[in-house]
C-alpha cells in the first residue's frame, strides 16, 4: 500500500499498528467526550459530525484527536507519554485504550470456477442469487438504508442510475469515487439492480437506499480510525445494515479488540447491524486461519465463503478462536459476478469479501419484511435464515444464508 498517498505513518516494525490510539469512553458521554480527552491529554479534539458533507480528515495530525461521538470512541495522535497517561487513568470516563491497526479489503481476485457444480450463472441470475433464493424473494430492501464501508463506488455506473445514494469520503485527500473496484463490486452484490444493463442479475436489495462510505484508499488499505468514522456516520444516518468487507489477520489464541466490540455493541443497540467477512488467509485443506479482525467481535456477524457445490472455499477462514471468533453464516464466495467501475462495468471475483455483501443484502430484505426488527432483533432474524450444510459449523456457522420469501 502506498503510505504517502494515504498519509498513513510508516510501520517499519511490521507490527500492523499505526502508532495512534483508539479510546473507548463511557457510553452516553457524547460530545462532552472531546473535552474529557482534551483535558486528559492536551490534544486538540475534533468532532466527527462537524465534517459531514465534505471529504473527511480522519487521520489526525500529531497533537490532535477525533471523537466519534455517536459511538463514544476516539482516535488520538499523541506522543507515547500521553497515551500511557490516558491508559492509566482510573476515572470512569476512559474505559479502554488500544492501538489503532491497519486494515485491508478482504481480497478481490479472479476466482476459480467449478465446472461440474450443480449451480451456474444463467441469463436470469448468478449462481449465488439462485443458491440464496434471492430470485424468488418478494422483497427488495425498500425503505432500508444499507451502508457499504469500502473503497467507494463508481457513482456514474449505469446500473446505479436513479438510485438513492448518499456518500461520504473518510480517506484524506480522496473523493468517494472508487479507484480500486472492490467497493463497487461489494455494493453491486448487496444492492445491485434487478435488471442490470448486462445480464445476469447479480444484486440483492435493488430498492434499498445506499450509503457509501469510502474508508479504504484506492489500494484497498485503511485504518481502524477510518472504519470507526464510517460506522459512526452510518449509525448517525440510521442505517439498518452496515457491510464492511475488510479486516486484518489475527493469530490462533488472539482475542477480539475490545474497543471495536463495544463500538459494534453500541451500534447494534442503536439499530445498526454490522457484517464482515471471515477472511481469506486459509489454504485448505492444509491450513485454516482464524476469523480476522473485526469479524471476530461477538457483536459483528462473520461470514464465510462457499462454492457452487456448497463446499467451503479453500481460502475461507474458520472459527478457531472462541468468544466471537466463530463463523456465523456462509454465503457464495467463488466466481461471483458483479459490478466494476467504468469502463469495465463488470467483473468476476472470489473471496469472503464477496460473501459478506450477500449477507448484508439479505439482511436488508429481512429488515423490509420485518419493519420493527432492527439491531439485535435483525441480527437474530439473519442468523435464523439459513440452509443447513454438510460442512462443519467451524467453517460455515449455522449454514448458507437465505432470503425471505
Amino acid at each position: 500500500m502506498n503510505r504517502a498517498r494515504t498519509g498513513l505513518p510508516a510501520d517499519p516494525a511490521g507490527s500492523g499498528h499505526t502508532g495512534r490510539q483508539l479510546v473507548l469512553l463511557r457510553e452516553g458521554t457524547g460530545r462532552a467526550g472531546a473535552e474529557i480527552l482534551r483535558n486528559a491529554t492536551g490534544l486538540r479534539m475534533g468532532l466527527s459530525s462537524d465534517f459531514d458533507g465534505s471529504v473527511r480528515q480522519t487521520q489526525p495530525a500529531p497533537g490532535e484527536g477525533m471523537l466519534f461521538e455517536r459511538l463514544g470512541a476516539a482516535l488520538l495522535h499523541g506522543d507515547p507519554d500521553q497515551a500511557r497517561a490516558l491508559a492509566h487513568r482510573t476515572d470512569a470516563q476512559t474505559l479502554r485504550v488500544e492501538p489503532e491497526r491497519y486494515v485491508r479489503a478482504s481480497g478481490l481476485a479472479e476466482g476459480p470456477t467449478v465446472t461440474s457444480a450443480p449451480l451456474a450463472d444463467t441469463t436470469l441470475a448468478t449462481w449465488g442469487l439462485q443458491a440464496t433464493r434471492i430470485v424468488s424473494s418478494r422483497y427488495a430492501g425498500r425503505g432500508i438504508r444499507v451502508a457499504m464501508l469500502d473503497t467507494g463506488l463508481d457513482l456514474q455506473h449505469p446500473d446505479f442510475a436513479g438510485r438513492t445514494i448518499v456518500s461520504q469520503a473518510f480517506v484524506t485527500g480522496l473523493p468517494v469515487d472508487d479507484g480500486n473496484g472492490h467497493g463497487t463490486f461489494c455494493a453491486g452484490v448487496a444492492c445491485g439492480p434487478q435488471q442490470p444493463s448486462q445480464p445476469p442479475r447479480y444484486g440483492i436489495a435493488f430498492a434499498a437506499e445506499l450509503y457509501i462510505a469510502k474508508v479504504l484508499d484506492d489500494h484497498a488499505g485503511g485504518t481502524d480510525g477510518n472504519i470507526l468514522a464510517g460506522i459512526d456516520w452510518a449509525v448517525r444516518n440510521n442505517c439498518a445494515v452496515i457491510s464492511m468487507s475488510l479486516g486484518s489477520p489475527v493469530a490462533v489464541g488472539d482475542s477480539y479488540p475490545h474497543v471495536y466490540e463495544q463500538v459494534a455493541a453500541r451500534a447494534l443497540a442503536a439499530g445498526s447491524l454490522l457484517i464482515a467477512p471471515s477472511g481469506n488467509e486459509s489454504q485448505r485443506p492444509d491450513t485454516i486461519a482464524p476469523v480476522e479482525h473485526p469479524a471476530n467481535c461477538p457483536s459483528i456477524l462473520a461470514i464465510g465463503a462457499v462454492d457452487q457445490s456448497f463446499a467451503v472455499a479453500p481460502f475461507s477462514n474458520g472459527g478457531l478462536n472462541p468468544n466471537g471468533g466463530e463463523v456465523n453464516l456462509a454465503a457464495p464466495g467463488i466466481a461471483i459476478f458483479s459490478a466494476a467501475p467504468r469502463p469495465t462495468l463488470y467483473q468476476t471475483a472470489s473471496g469472503t469479501s464477496m460473501a459478506a455483501p450477500y449477507a448484508a443484502g439479505i439482511a436488508a430484505l429481512l429488515a423490509e419484511a420485518n419493519p420493527t426488527a432492527r439491531g439485535a432483533a435483525l441480527q437474530t432474524l439473519v442468523l435464523q435464515s439459513f440452509l443447513a450444510l454438510m460442512a462443519p459449523a467451524r467453517d460455515v456457522g449455522a449454514g448458507l444464508v437465505q432470503a425471505p420469501q
